[in-house]
């Protein structure tokens, strides 16, 4: 029997977490293994996690002892599914995700149809807007790397669709994948960690999107696109991490100076915004801040956790672009 490790990352969110663990409980083809990994919760919400482990057998629990973002939460859970419980395959997901009974069964039958498959992923339906999250699934195009959907209607989506990259939500890579690409980059910390990891496996490897196995999400997309203040952090890491991605995967040097250069000249577009609209009043020294910051920290390649989301939201709430 093949040993399935499924690895889950938590931080301080046992409501949406414990619905993860009973999806993966449920299914129809029996999980070998539960990997939750506690990103450094609180010690309620870290007692309240041992309790209900302690009466599964098939959940385990690796705890950290600092919060090392979601990168590196699926870094050390996928280390230890490698190196601890010999997994045949990695199902990796977010704690707000919540599988159908039978999605891996689903993409078990599907993955045998073709050869050298590196990864399997469900489609994913948000349960917040009641729609299907065709963002999650893309091609990566061009200099840029752009993303691109694969569908906009599920009626256009075929039973069987190749990806370049996919959202950690649900995706299954196997063994042979992981021997050869290595596992998740921890150093990213947060945002464009599943985007990097999955096209580094689909450029070895055929990525698929199954649409016969869902996957329900918690994750409502933004309001008009627009991204309140407290939330800026994010938008410094998806930055930051997007030069990194240039740098990774477009070897021509000329070629990645001019997408440095496209993707400065469009957050220099952002920082004009930020100085002017009237949206951004009394935060745009802050915005102006966090947009320089993203920029110079992802020329110079810094990585890790290299703004502390606690320590932004306290600066945040005065308004202090020098906390910064």
């Amino acid at each position: 029997m093949e040993r399935i490790v499924a690895i889950t990352v938590t931080y301080n969110r046992t409501g949406t977490l414990f619905r993860c663990l009973e999806s993966l409980r449920e299914q129809t083809v029996p999980v070998y293994k539960i990997l939750v990994i506690d990103n450094n919760s609180g010690l309620i919400e870290k007692e309240t996690l041992r309790q209900y482990a302690d009466r599964y057998d098939c959940i385990d629990v690796l705890w950290l002892s600092e919060n090392t973002g979601g990168a590196g939460g699926f870094e050390a859970g996928m280390k230890a599914a490698r190196d601890c419980y010999d997994a045949d395959w990695y199902w990796i997901m977010d704690d707000d995700a919540y599988p159908c009974p039978d999605c891996l069964e689903q993409l078990l039958n599907c993955q045998k149809k073709f050869p050298n498959v590196g990864g399997m992923c469900p489609l994913i339906y948000g349960i917040d807007l009641r729609e299907y999250q065709f963002y999650h699934h893309k091609r990566l195009e061009g200099w840029m790397l752009n993303e691109r959907q694969i569908v906009h209607k599920y009626e256009e989506l075929e039973d069987v669709v190749q990806v370049d990259a996919n959202a950690f939500v649900g995706p299954l890579f196997s063994r042979k994948a992981v021997e050869t690409v290595g596992i998740a980059d921890g150093s990213l910390f947060i945002y464009g960690d599943d985007t990097e990891y999955t096209y580094r496996v689909s450029r070895k490897f055929g990525v698929y999107v199954v649409r016969g196995a869902i996957i329900e999400h918690q994750d409502p997309p933004l309001c008009n696109n627009y991204m309140a203040p407290d939330a800026w952090w994010k938008e410094y890491y998806s930055i930051r991490n997007k030069y990194f991605l240039i740098r990774e995967f477009k070897n021509n040097v000329i070629i990645r100076m001019i997408a440095y250069s496209i993707m400065t000249l469009k957050i220099f577009k952002l920082m004009i915004a930020a100085a002017i609209k009237p949206k951004y009043k009394g935060y745009h020294k802050v915005r102006l801040k966090i947009l320089n910051m993203a920029v110079v920290d992802g020329l110079k390649n810094r990585r890790g956790k290299t703004l502390d989301p606690v320590q932004y939201r306290e600066w945040i709430s005065k308004k202090d672009p020098m906390g910064v």
